[in-house]
């Protein structure tokens, strides 16, 4: 009698921990400003490879029209063209290179572009976008983060989106947080993995703020087979435990639980662990989930066994990849 009171208490100190959890997540989603950032389109480039970055602007400062847009080039990004736009001229400074950088057919590079302005008039109440190009040197590590320093200069006032985050810090905290880019393996893994007639995508998860104990991960799962299949676990080093839970309202009250039974694939049928339904939560992590990186999750399927998926972490307050376009749309009127 005592082991099973004992079980139940250390049951019951886990739901509490979890919930506490999740309530710090809700509490920094909530704290998030309404300020939109300079940000970069897609976050993303491979290593040894051309890139394509383009800076989404979606506001002035304070009410105040953008006339010029200036972007510092961090070391490493090579052979950088900025794209023209009707309406703007454009200011460019070179200079050498920290080092000699292998380029395309064994040539070799030492200096190029080190700045680029744009230089025209964005109303406050209109967005835009302002590209270059270039190409990722291969001293790199996948893995790696570029910021990207921007300073955004208005008819009243600046704007500089040049904050780096200090080892431990949550970069939401940040007023001006600059752009960051994740570099990935010339060869970068798919988003997107397959096994038997299970198919894995779209993985992504949040940001989690400084010290929390607690993350979520959400998955597509398709099952294009004749046969059922289940998701009965699943396991991340980052965290000491993933389990399958799901979310719903009873009587006005949100309500968590573990899917015991683990997650039904009916043969033909796509599911979808989203945010406030079904999704992996991943408790006790060993360290935070920092947007712009991917943390590696291992699912276990009763018929086609393991497969390591991967989680893309997005923003403290982030909708679905799907989604990005809409609320992108949206940011551009505040």
């Amino acid at each position: 009698m005592h082991a099973h009171t004992t079980q139940i208490t250390q049951r019951t100190a886990l739901v509490k921990s979890i919930l506490i959890g999740l309530a710090a997540l809700s509490a920094a989603v909530v704290s998030v400003p309404a300020q939109a950032h300079v940000v970069l389109d897609k976050a993303e480039a491979r290593i040894g490879k051309t890139f394509k970055s383009v800076l989404a602007v979606p506001h002035g400062c304070e009410g105040a029209a953008t006339v010029r847009l200036t972007v510092q080039v961090p070391e490493g990004l090579i052979a950088v063209k900025p794209m023209p736009k009707p309406g703007w001229s454009i200011d460019v400074k070179k200079g050498a290179y920290a080092r000699v950088y292998n380029f395309f057919h064994g040539a070799q590079l030492s200096e190029g572009v080190k700045e680029i302005s744009w230089s025209g008039r964005l109303e406050d109440g209109f967005y835009d976008e302002f590209t270059l190009t270039g190409f990722v040197a291969d001293t790199f590590k996948p893995g790696d983060v570029l910021s990207i320093p921007v300073v955004q200069d208005c008819e009243k006032g600046t704007a500089k989106w040049v904050e780096i985050a200090a080892p431990g810090q949550d970069p939401h905290a940040l007023k001006y947080p600059a752009p960051l880019l994740r570099l990935t393996s010339a060869e970068a893994p798919p988003r997107g993995v397959a096994k038997g007639d299970i198919i894995v995508s779209s993985g992504w998860s949040r940001a989690t703020p400084g010290g929390a104990k607690v993350g979520a991960g959400y998955v597509t799962v398709s099952n294009t087979g004749r046969e059922p299949d289940r998701l009965v676990s699943a396991s991340a080093d980052i965290a000491e435990t993933v389990e399958i839970h799901e979310m719903s309202t009873r009587d006005g009250v949100m309500v968590m639980r573990p899917i015991e039974e683990g997650l039904a694939l009916p043969p033909g049928q796509t599911v979808t662990l989203t945010s406030g339904g079904m999704h992996l939560m991943l408790t006790g992590l060993k360290a935070p989930l920092v947007e712009g990186k991917s943390v590696v999750v291992t699912l276990q399927f009763e018929r086609a066994g393991k497969m390591a998926v991967l989680l893309d972490v997005l923003g403290v307050g982030a909708q679905a990849p799907g989604q990005q376009d809409a609320a992108k749309a949206e940011h551009a009127h505040h």
